[in-house]
């Protein structure tokens, strides 16, 4: 039977691979993809927040995509972005973002600057904390996922002002829902900007790859991206200026993308 990775196996590996020269790291992951960890998330959260160090700051998606209780409670509502993100979430010391269905969560020296007032901004769009993060100079990591998880890419399409934004991921979800400010205010929020379908969001490897952004490397059996959040922001607004329907998906049977083919097509008829 392989041996569990341990905390000290983790550490090494992400400063081989150069994760001590980041301060602000946004990470999508999948813990699976590195096979046994002792100890499980708790183990690969301890690490990163070892190599990023007390001038760093992890930040994770802790998305629930459509609420289904009154009122956003951060305490409460579970992330379905994957066990490390609900497992980071729910420690003590994580600041999660109050936006109801796009929270994120964060652990380190930025994480209260980066997080607050969710609630104002788009879910993943301008000011949003994704964005927020990648403007302060910080970095995506890839662990054991590919693009079509990057979060990155919908603050790109928002700075291109693709004409499909505004067009609703699930018709059948609810295009308003509630948080509670820290003043305790209920605010009710209108969310017909949040993000659609991320399945084409592969188109952009090749891009990053070619300007040589990308730097790959394994962490034991899992395969991993390290690039710069401004560099994916940038080069999606790039993909999208030559063709603006250039991230949707071609399955006819998606929720999102057909709809917003057409949006794109009346668009570009409008002149």
């Amino acid at each position: 039977m392989k041996i569990k990775l341990s905390h000290r196996d983790l550490v090494t590996a992400m400063q081989d691979a150069g994760l001590g020269q980041v301060d602000r790291l946004l990470m999508h992951s999948s813990l699976h993809s590195l096979g046994r960890v002792d100890e499980g998330a708790e183990t690969l959260i301890d690490a990163l927040l070892e190599v990023l160090g007390e001038e760093g700051t992890l930040m994770v998606p802790t998305f629930n995509y459509n609420l289904e209780q009154e009122v956003f409670d951060p305490s409460t509502v579970r992330s379905q972005t994957g066990l490390i993100t609900e497992t980071l979430r729910r420690r003590p010391e994580a600041i999660r973002s109050l936006h109801p269905n796009y929270s994120v969560a964060a652990i380190g020296k930025d994480a209260e600057k980066l997080t607050r007032e969710h609630w104002k901004t788009e879910p993943t769009g301008v000011g949003s904390p994704i964005d927020r993060i990648a403007r302060a100079g910080g970095s995506i990591l890839l662990l054991g996922v590919k693009h079509d998880t990057d979060s990155s890419m919908h603050v790109g399409e928002a700075y291109a002002e693709v004409p499909y934004r505004g067009v609703p991921f699930d018709p059948s979800w609810s295009r308003t829902a509630k948080v509670r400010t820290p003043a305790e205010e209920i605010v009710v929020l209108d969310l017909h900007d949040e993000p659609g379908c991320s399945t084409g969001f592969g188109i952009i490897e090749m891009p990053l790859r070619e300007k040589g952004m990308i730097r790959d490397f394994k962490i034991d059996q899992a395969k991993c991206q390290l690039v710069r959040g401004q560099d994916v922001i940038e080069t999606t607004v790039e993909i999208l200026k030559q063709r603006m329907d250039a991230l949707l998906c071609g399955n006819p049977r998606c929720l999102f993308c057909p709809r917003a083919r057409e949006k794109v097509r009346t668009w570009q008829e409008s002149g």
